[in-house]
């Protein structure tokens, strides 16, 4: 199963579906006849998605919180009632600032999104693949930030470097089955993420790549079966580097002086202390 671009999926279950990448990945897969089970917080979203595909393929419209376990509940039973083929785990988020400028339950609900959901979204699902006896493909969305030292993004960061490591492996160990487990790993995108992250409005940086093109990529990696993709090209030449060529002190004194990724708050002190 390393080539899949003949392989035609019957359900798509994508989480994070009602806007940015989630959404553009919505539309290419309607576009090829594939019934989607979209998954967000927003069901007035969901729905206005629902309406300008529903009369491509069957839309299937699931209102959860990822980081809440009770409601990932409702995700686990719709993998177990349809199976889909193929899972594409985008739901994520970040903040930027030191990550004692927010909140530890903030931090530990990025994790539970993250991390924790997108690890039971690929486990059921790929149970229910082996129990079915169907191959498929779980798609992680990843981050170009997963691969190095990131001070003030320090817990985005691990969490998507857990996402790489934990694909990667466990790719390996369903690759024998034809279940694939795959990685994908966007840099800066167009979407509403950095005004999420900064907490504040963000103007638009023409050098963002475009969730269409973003979705794309991610499609043809799951059509060739790449274990982890990194794009554009220069997100792929500064992964080498920094991974390879470059010392970590320097790699952080270049994003502490990066002020993207920083807010003016000052750490919060433990309640124990005020």
């Amino acid at each position: 199963m390393s080539n899949l671009a003949t392989n035609f999926f019957t359900w798509a279950l994508v989480t994070g579906a009602s806007t940015g990448i989630g959404r553009a990945l919505c539309l290419l897969l309607a576009d090829e006849g594939v019934n989607l089970i979209v998954v967000a917080r927003n069901e007035g979203l969901l729905k206005s998605l629902a309406q300008e595909i529903g009369d491509k393929v069957k839309i299937e419209i699931l209102v959860a919180d990822l980081s809440d376990k009770d409601q990932r509940k409702q995700v686990v039973e719709k993998i177990i009632q349809r199976v889909p083929d193929l899972i594409i785990n985008n739901a994520g988020w970040g903040y930027y600032g030191d990550a004692l400028t927010r909140e530890t339950l903030e931090s530990m609900n990025m994790l539970e999104v993250n991390a924790a959901a997108l690890m039971e979204l690929s486990l059921e699902g790929a149970r229910g693949l082996y129990s079915a006896g169907k191959k498929g493909v779980i798609m992680n969305i990843s981050s170009a930030a997963a691969f190095q030292i990131f001070p003030s993004f320090s817990v985005y960061a691990a969490t998507k470097a857990f996402v790489n490591r934990f694909s990667e492996s466990f790719d390996e160990e369903m690759k024998p089955y034809g279940i694939r487990v795959l990685a994908s790993c966007p840099g800066m995108v167009d979407t509403e993420f950095q005004a999420r992250a900064a907490s504040k409005k963000v103007n638009k940086d023409p050098s963002y790549m475009t969730t269409l093109f973003a979705a794309k990529e991610i499609r043809k990696q799951i059509s060739t079966g790449k274990k982890v993709h990194t794009f554009n090209w220069k997100y792929r030449l500064a992964t080498f580097l920094t991974r390879y060529l470059i010392p970590n002190w320097l790699i952080v004194k270049a994003l502490k002086s990066n002020s993207k990724f920083k807010n003016s708050k000052k750490p919060f002190l433990s309640t124990k202390f005020v």
